[in-house]
């Protein structure tokens, strides 16, 4: 009989960062293995709960017996399986004990190629109560990680030592021993609210009666529970809250029964900059905070105990008790930033290493001082400002505040330099020349920001690939690949039509004249990190909608600026979409078989005598006049205008192969043939591989 399965692994407090990948583990593992065995249904899928002090997967119809099944075998031929006398060999003999029946009960099957000795096994299926051990103990060491720990004499490893295990299929315990455990039907309730074990009757029950013991199973309920208590409050104090999603998944992974509280801190901390502020009460405390409608930070956070308090005023003045400290440290580390100038930490810089081979952050400073004002005049930025922006760019990094908070960096180089009356424009710079931090983050929106964003992530990709640290897989210690990706977001941004390798090959320049005894910087290796790079525009134009055979139609017609390719494949997306177009296309796929059929390159000149059909000399004339109408389009980088002139020969095209035969007997024809087509195929190639394209 089909009923829901339930598995609670009840735990030491888990941390909240890995609930979700440990529960995703359990509940996949679980899953493959009950398919595997018959159990479940293909395309269900497990039911994940957990909170701190439990990992519940639940499925909701597993069988509680595999199905009989008749297993069929076949043995030796016949003619080996017997003496002549008709005795049995050692041949028929060990396939009689393999299947666990008497020589003389064996069956015969006969095909083309004789007599065979034949088996029918009719197998018991095996039940859940004998297959789940197993199941759970290979799935739970498939779990286990470095962080994964050992505890009083057991042989298990998990993230935390397992308190009690529950195991239920229906309203039946399946009785499986794990962790030195036998599984009951036995929960823990809140340990302040609901102490102690509460019985479940049914799988059907699990969450209502950890419910009535004050413990919410399900992480999404406790994520919205804490965003709607969060929000009342704010609303009611007339403020708006800052929820990260991040935050919000770690207090929802901190608690069992979560209750958010107003809590409010002095203003005269307001005198430090808001994101000092909301760092500490974010990473620190764990507390929401509040802003104004106007968006100026307010004296107020939100706070999630994991208790329902009779006297929330007292639970309150805790929250506010321990968060004061904490932004008392901050303003702390503000004030005493504020006693350096930022130009005087310049020299702090040598004591912090970039990379091994690639020098100190001081030596990196230095060159982006040469690299980014070398690139001013591309994005139209005072020379005078880049290059002092460059200088302090990375002197934020010695200061108390960003070495208690990384994230601040930039941030507080910003409100350094403006303390420091440095002119606005160095400030910004210094600030977003670390944008975009991530995918999806905002870009520079100062020229100055931007050469300096663009040098700083030329001088990191060049240099980490000289010095041997490229990625590999997975691992990309440096986010080279969010490197690359700003590259491209920030070249586009600003349409700057200089290309790639023409950028990287001024990073290299920088960097050979400052390290070149200790690395190698030549031509291979810029053409290795310009492919890098364009493997991250490729994948940038695939995230804005650009399709697959897109991409490779555009990136086969040669090397292109950022802009100019985001251009041309958008116009060749358009092109493609349009169903006049697929004889187009069509047509292409046609012609470049016939050149890679023909083996030797086809030069493309036409013999304007070795033409003799009507069709093919009316698409000579079409090509020609197509060749001469492209020259005046793409000068001026007008990609749909040149598809629509290319698509004029759509009906020149579509005759030519009706009435021509391409590979003709005579060698003159066929080469001349296939040299106007090569011509044809050449002004697509200005453009995009269409060949590439089609449905």
């Amino acid at each position: 009989m089909d009923c829901p399965l339930l598995i609670e692994l009840g735990c030491e407090e888990l941390p909240a960062g890995q609930i979700d990948s440990q529960l995703k583990l359990l509940g996949e593992g679980l899953h493959a293995r009950l398919q595997e065995a018959g159990l479940v249904e293909a395309g269900t899928a497990p039911i994940l709960l957990g909170t701190p002090r439990r990992l519940a997967v639940r499925f909701d119809a597993v069988r509680a017996r595999q199905a009989d099944q008749v297993l069929e075998r076949k043995g030796p031929a016949e003619s080996v399986a017997f003496e002549a006398d008709g005795k049995p060999t050692r041949a028929a003999e060990g396939f009689a004990r393999s299947v666990n029946v008497a020589v003389e009960n064996l069956e015969r099957i006969e095909n083309e190629q004789g007599r065979w000795l034949f088996a029918r096994i009719h197998k018991k299926g095996e039940s859940l109560t004998e297959l789940l051990p197993d199941m759970l103990d290979s799935t739970v060491r498939a779990m286990a990680g470095a962080r994964s720990m050992r505890w009083s004499d057991r042989s298990e490893r998990f993230l935390r030592p397992v308190r009690w295990l529950m195991i239920l299929h229906g309203d039946r315990v399946v009785p499986v021993s794990a962790f030195g455990l036998d599984a009951g039907r036995e929960t823990r309730g809140h340990r302040i609210h609901g102490p102690g074990a509460r019985v479940v009757d049914h799988v059907d029950q699990y969450s209502a009666v950890l419910r009535a013991g004050f413990v919410e199973p399900d992480a999404g309920e406790r994520r919205d529970r804490i965003r709607t208590g969060a929000e009342r409050l704010a609303r009611g104090a007339g403020l708006e809250p800052v929820i990260e999603e991040r935050l919000l998944d770690e207090v929802a992974g901190l608690t069992e029964w979560p209750m958010a509280v107003l809590g409010g801190f002095d203003e005269r901390f307001l005198e430090v900059p808001a994101e000092a502020l909301i760092s500490s009460m974010q990473q620190h405390q764990k507390c929401f905070p509040l802003r104004h409608p106007d968006g100026r930070l307010a004296p107020h956070f939100i706070a999630v105990a994991n208790i329902e308090s009779t006297d929330v005023a007292a639970m309150t003045a805790g929250f506010e008790r321990v968060i004061r400290p904490r932004l008392a440290d901050a303003r702390f580390f503000f004030e005493q930033d504020r006693r350096i100038p930022l130009a005087d930490r310049l020299d702090r810089l040598a004591s912090i290493k970039f990379q091994e081979k690639l020098g100190s952050v001081a030596a990196k400073t230095k060159r982006l001082q040469e690299l980014a004002a070398s690139m001013a005049n591309l994005f139209g930025a005072e020379l005078e400002t880049v290059k002092r922006a460059a200088r302090l760019s990375k002197c934020d990094l010695v200061t108390e505040m960003v070495g208690e908070f990384p994230e601040l960096q930039g941030i507080m180089g910003r409100y350094y330099a403006l303390a420091d009356g440095e002119p606005e424009t160095v400030a910004t710079a210094v600030e977003s020349h670390y944008l975009p931090r991530h995918a999806g983050d905002t870009l520079p929106q100062d020229a100055a920001g931007r050469a300096l964003a663009l040098a700083d992530r030329l001088d990191t990709l060049v240099g980490v690939f000289a010095a041997g640290q490229k990625p590999k897989g997975g691992k990309d210690p440096f986010a080279l690949r969010r490197a690359a990706l700003g590259v491209v977001r920030i070249l586009e941004a600003a349409a700057i039509e200089v290309p790639v390798r023409d950028l990287l090959g001024r990073a290299g320049r920088a960097l050979a004249a400052d390290l070149g005894d200790m690395l190698t910087i030549d031509e291979a290796l810029i053409a290795e990190v310009d492919d890098f790079v364009a493997e991250r525009l490729r994948s940038h134009a695939a995230d804005a909608g650009i399709e697959a055979n897109t991409v490779h139609a555009v990136a086969a017609s040669g090397e292109r600026t950022v802009v100019d390719f985001m251009a041309c494949a958008r116009a060749v997306q358009a092109f493609a979409a349009d169903p006049h177009a697929d004889s187009l296309i069509a047509a292409n796929k046609r012609i470049a078989n016939l050149l890679r059929q023909a083996g030797d390159p086809i030069s493309g000149t036409v013999t304007g005598e070795a033409l003799v059909e009507p069709a093919e000399k009316e698409l000579a004339e079409a090509v020609t006049e197509t060749a001469r109408n492209l020259d005046e389009i793409l000068a001026r980088n007008d990609y749909t205008a040149a598809l629509e002139n290319l698509a004029q020969l759509r009906d020149p095209v579509d005759r030519f192969f009706e009435a021509v035969m391409v590979m003709a007997e005579d060698d003159d024809l066929r080469q001349n043939r296939l040299a106007l087509l090569a011509g044809l195929r050449q002004q697509f190639l200005r453009v995009a591989d269409v060949a590439r394209l089609g449905r």
